[in-house]
This record gives C-alpha cells, structure tokens and sequence, in this order.
C-alpha cells in the first residue's frame, strides 16, 4: 500500500470517490484511530470516517488497513436495520476511509447516567441483542460492545457500529502500546471478559460469549446511572492487575445493581458477566428468550444424499473463499477431511488449508469433519488422528473448534445449515444446498 500522509480536513473540503465527491459538513468526533465527519454528497448526508493511517507504525499499516477493508465489507453485505450500513469504501492520500449510515441520534454513552425508564431500557436492549444476533449469525464477533459504539438514527433505533476490526486491532496496539491510541485501546478494559485481554486465552474461547460478557458489563452501567461492575475506568488505568483479578474472582458491586435493576435484569448481568465462558449464556437467543422475545436462529434442515454442503469464510484472512466439502470428499473417495493451517511449503498438509499470516492460532492439524453416509450429515471434531512423537492418537488441537460458540471436543458436533464454525480467528459459515 502507498505511504500514508497527513490530511487537514475542515467544512468544506471535498473527498473523492469514484464518481462521487463527499463534501465536508463538519467534524463529528476524533479518536486516536481516526476520524468521523458528516459529509453530504447531492441531497443524501452520511457519515465518513477516516482512518489516519499515518500515526500507525509501518509493520502495523498492512493489518489495519485489511481490517478497515474488512469493516467495510461486513457493514455492505449484512442486512439488518440494527447494525450501522457501508456504502462505500476509499482512500485519501493513502489512509482508507468508510462511507456510512449517518446516525444523528448520537450514542448510548448520551443515555448513562440519565433517568431511564426500565421500559426504555429494555427496548433498547432489545435492538442491541437484535443486532449482535445478525452478527453471530454471520460468523462476526465484535468483541467492542460498549455504549460510545451503539449508535442512534432519527427513528431512535439502536444500531451496532465499530465491528469487524476492533479485535485484532486493539489487541496488537495493546502489546505495541502505542502512546497515541492508549486510551482508545485500554477503555475496552472495563467491559471485554478477563479472558479476552489474556493473548494465551483469547482465542480458545472466541465466540458469542465474548460479545455477551461485554453486553452485561454495559446494562450494568446503564441501570447503575454509571457504575461498572468492577470498578471505573481510572480503576482499570491505575492498576489493571487488580481490576482483572477481580473479574476472574467475579468480585463485582452486586448491592448497587440490586438497588437500581429488576430482579429479571440482576440474573441476566450474573450471568452475562461469569468469569469461565461456558457457565455465560451461550448465544444471544438465550438472553432474549430470557427477556421474553422470540429466538433468532432457524429450525433444523432437511438433507439427502444430494444434498451440497459448502462452508464459506465469513471472517479471517480470505472473507468470501468457498469450500465445497461435499465435492472434495467425492473427488478423494473418503469421508474423512481434516482441516488445518495453509502451509505454503507443505499444501496438502490437511484437505482444508486455511491461510493465516497476521496470527497463529490455527494448529497443523486443527481439526476433523466426517461424514456420516446413513444420516447424510457432516460432523466437526476438535483435533485429528495422526502420529507424534512416535505414538499414533486423537490429538486435539491447541484452540479448540467452536460451534455457534460452544465447544466441540473431540467427540464433535454435528453440522445444520448456517452453523458458524470458530477455529482460531477465523469463521466459516455452513451452507446446505
């Protein structure tokens, strides 16, 4: 990519874009990843916001820049009325910048400490499950669910913005540490799960629960008038030891949500916010069946021996790349395929190579799909046959496979159409035709 330089924009300045031009309105807020204007182009007025790619270290300008892309193409290609649109995707003098829904109503940051109706309160609880479930759906963890990102339209609707790069992102600054994005990468702190900020933990439990914990940290604010569950964030600044420490112990202020909460709701956050990923809810339509809403998922799938099973990565290194799993196991004559890291020195390692540079969390031998030719279902195990160090056994794989955010094991799951299958930083989407 071309070198990044310095741009000054002000109301007025004029962006190119294809067979558009974006004229600057005003500046809407800065952060020290980018900036965000309201731009008009003809009589329609969105939201730009620009990455200023200059402040990044060079070794870390690739990565970003892919993510950005990767924002862009999540925002285009999902269809749901609480999550934030792209529109359109560019770059000016070599820093990328996104195009998208313009969300006049501000932010759920505005909402804390106001005086809130409970009724309120659960609507807008409601958009923000709606949204997270069109994401998980989608193979998407967003992994910085806090109130400066749930974004308001004219209509009031809450809508999710910010995902699709604040994972990696904010992880790799964090080790960098880059002055300049300090605080735009530690305030996550006070709401990701403690096993998030641990590069050993991270992605052996990256799913729905990631987005869930984070989910109950920000109701407990909001119904608090805000407070956080373990302290503030100068809490978090001053001694981050500490603070974590209390979220693994679950040491959290329980007297002041009982004062402010109902009941229902002080259930729902002990439970959202459980040190140990698997005693949280496990997918948004648990919380929301909690609440009373109907569920988000679909009904299980009829399949023939004709049926086409292809799995697509939604998220990770290749975004869009098929696998048409049903067709290779025909082409090798075996029911068996084993998935694992691309190793370009080595291709035919595993039937399903899946190509991670910026990472490692994606094993040798991850893990293994079967067929089942009486039932004419396919099912994923964390792990492969294989030899190592002279002794040949089921070996699982360092990370783990998740499905739908729960984990596999080495005796599997069986596969339903649009399951999301985890296996390190990428997700792939179940497709049965």
């Amino acid at each position: 990519m071309s070198t990044p330089t310095v741009v000054n924009i002000t109301a007025g300045s004029q962006i190119p874009s294809g067979t558009r031009t974006y004229v600057v309105d005003k500046e809407l807020g800065e952060g020290g990843f980018g900036n965000v204007y309201r731009v008009k182009s003809g009589n329609e007025s969105f939201a730009l916001k620009l990455t200023k790619m200059w402040t990044f270290m060079p070794n870390e300008r690739l990565e970003y820049a892919k993510r950005f892309k990767q924002e862009y193409e999540y925002g285009s290609r999902l269809q749901s009325k609480n999550l934030v649109k792209s529109y359109d995707y560019n770059l000016l003098e070599g820093n990328p910048y996104i195009v998208m829904d313009l969300c006049s109503g501000g932010s759920l940051r505005d909402w804390v400490g106001q005086n809130i109706s409970f009724d309120q309160l659960e609507q807008v609880a409601y958009g923000i499950l709606c949204g997270l479930a069109d994401l998980h759906n989608e193979g998407i963890i967003h992994r910085d669910i806090k109130p400066e990102n749930v974004l308001f339209n004219e209509q009031k609707t809450p809508m999710l913005a910010d995902f699709g790069i604040s994972a990696s992102i904010k992880k790799r600054h964090t080790i960098a540490n880059f002055m300049g994005h300090a605080k735009e990468v530690f305030a996550t702190g006070t709401y990701s799960p403690p096993e998030q900020i641990d590069p050993k933990k991270a992605m052996k439990v990256m799913g729905p629960t990631n987005d869930i914990y984070a989910f109950g940290a920000m109701m407990y604010e909001l119904f608090t008038a805000g407070h956080l569950p373990f302290g503030s964030f100068d809490d978090f600044l001053k001694d981050m030891a500490s603070y974590e420490k209390k979220k693994k112990e679950e040491n959290w202020n329980r007297q002041t949500l009982r004062m402010k909460a109902p009941s229902k709701w002080e259930q729902i956050i002990e439970r959202c916010i459980k040190s140990e990923p698997e005693l949280r809810f496990q997918t948004v339509d648990e919380i929301l069946s909690e609440l009373g809403f109907a569920a988000a998922r679909s009904h299980k799938t009829n399949v023939t021996a004709h049926s086409k099973w292809i799995l697509r990565v939604q998220n990770g290194e290749e975004i869009g790349r098929t696998y048409f799993i049903s067709n290779l196991a025909r082409f090798k004559q075996k029911n068996l395929l084993t998935i694992g890291w691309f190793n370009e020195e080595n291709p035919f390692t595993n039937d399903l190579g899946i190509t991670e540079e910026f990472t490692q969390y994606i094993s040798n031998f991850h893990a293994t799909l079967e067929y089942n030719p009486q039932t004419f279902r396919w099912t994923i195990k964390d792990g492969q046959w294989r030899q190592k160090d002279g002794v040949t056994d089921w070996y699982p794989s360092t990370n783990g496979v998740l499905v739908n955010g729960r984990k596999t094991g080495i005796h599997g799951m069986e596969l339903e159409a649009n399951d999301i299958i985890s296996i390190g930083d990428t997700t792939l989407k179940v497709i049965i035709e």
